[in-house]
């Protein structure tokens, strides 16, 4: 089955040296898992959390199992719903991926988008900020997924026009890549009869698709001003500090992309009065460096008094090598703009989960919401007073309501 896609903002996957020296089958198998993980746990199925344990297919109770359906005959052999699909250990993948590579976005080093912060590392102060990677694949992609066995590709079909409407594909979504459009692929919800549809408890910690919210926004380019976009945060400090990137990121919107996530995540994370305490301010926003245990911030060092001690500037306190809190992903994604008609289109969607850890959820969303309507944060993000995106589009499912199907349809 071979299925088309158009890139709206840049894909990037990574490889072995964290390059993208082609697109890797691999890391988009890997989000297509994710979504199809988030799906499974919001209609009433079960899917494991590959990152701490995987399933093992056990052939024996496989055997014995007494289940007239081949569904529930592989969960009495220990294999989750999601892993009999995408495959873990005994029981192999059902399919095959095959990506053509697409177009480099530019030719040239990758450009640093600055944050205006400075973080302490190992290897000594750096220049804080987001990259736009050049090697990141740009154009018409092709799809063709190879059945190793048997299978209905109704959830791919599924998860791809989720993504295409709301969300985006690959790695470093948090970042403005992977808004793809699927050409000609329509959803089928068919498959969903295989779940319960009936009603769980929204307290996983691990993603669920109820738990996601997705907002789209449209803005159009100033009049009489072709530099405009040299005045959004960040990129301002691009083009004003290397004459190559100014040329490299003129292509780049050339293309129809615009590198705006960083400004709006940069306001979002540091400028604006959301009101989380520390803790959960890491862990809606993550972090790419290691943080105190105590105060989560960064930039603690070897406590120099006590052995096998770190010692944390901010609130002053020793603990325990090895109970620093590692790198967090964000909860929160921010695309890049990318042209729509006459226009910019965008999208900020995440994964904010009903859990103990975040109790004010509902009341962050509709804050959040609420500050993407104000004038205040287009102003900084843009750098001027006439750019003001519209919102256009905005989902979310409050904790006291649990029909995933309902909440799914609707999306779809």
């Amino acid at each position: 089955m071979h299925i088309t896609l158009k890139t709206l903002t840049p894909l990037w996957t990574g490889g072995v040296d964290q390059t993208c020296d082609r697109l890797h089958e691999t890391g988009l198998i890997g989000s297509l898992r994710w979504w199809y993980e988030a799906l499974v746990r919001g209609l009433g199925g079960y899917a494991c959390d590959p990152t701490e344990h995987s399933c093992t297919f056990d052939e024996e109770k496989y055997r014995k199992s007494k289940a007239s359906d081949e569904r529930q005959r592989l969960r009495d052999a220990g294999v989750c719903d999601a892993c009999q699909l995408f495959g873990c250990t005994g029981w192999a993948r059902k399919f095959r991926l095959k990506a053509s590579d697409g177009k480099r976005l530019f030719h040239g080093k990758n450009i640093l988008i600055p944050s205006g912060r400075v973080h302490q590392s190992s290897k000594g102060p750096r220049s804080g900020g987001w990259f736009v990677f050049g090697e990141s694949r740009f154009g018409e992609i092709e799809f063709e997924f190879i059945p190793l066995r048997p299978f209905d590709l109704s959830p791919i079909y599924t998860i791809l026009v989720l993504i295409s409407r709301h969300a985006s594909l690959g790695p470093k979504g948090s970042n403005g890549y992977g808004v793809i459009q699927a050409e000609g692929v329509q959803p089928s919800l068919t498959w969903i009869k295989d779940f319960s549809c009936s009603p769980t408890a929204r307290n996983s910690s691990l993603p669920d698709f109820r738990d996601f919210f997705f907002a789209r926004f449209q803005f159009d380019e100033p009049e009489n001003n072709q530099d405009w976009w040299k005045m959004i945060n960040g990129i301002q400090q691009a083009v004003n500090g290397r004459r190559k990137s100014a040329e490299e990121l003129q292509e780049i919107v050339s293309k129809g992309v615009l590198p705006l996530a960083p400004a709006i995540r940069n306001w979002l994370r540091y400028q604006w009065a959301h009101g989380l305490g520390s803790r959960e301010a890491h862990f809606v926003f993550g972090e790419a460096q290691a943080v105190c245990p105590i105060c989560y911030s960064p930039g603690f060092k070897s406590d120099s008094k006590k052995q096998n001690f770190n010692w944390c500037p901010s609130c002053k306190q020793s603990f325990k090598k090895e109970d620093e809190i590692p790198t967090t992903a964000s909860k929160i994604h921010v695309s890049y703009a990318y042209r729509v008609d006459s226009g910019w289109e965008f999208r900020i969607w995440g994964w904010l989960p009903c859990i103990e850890e975040f109790k004010q959820r509902d009341q962050f969303l509709c804050k959040l919401k609420c500050q993407l309507n104000q004038t205040s944060i287009w102003q900084t993000v843009f750098g001027n007073s006439t750019t003001i995106p519209r919102l256009t589009e905005w989902h979310d499912l409050p904790c006291n309501q649990s029909d995933g199907y309902a909440y799914l349809h609707k999306l779809l």
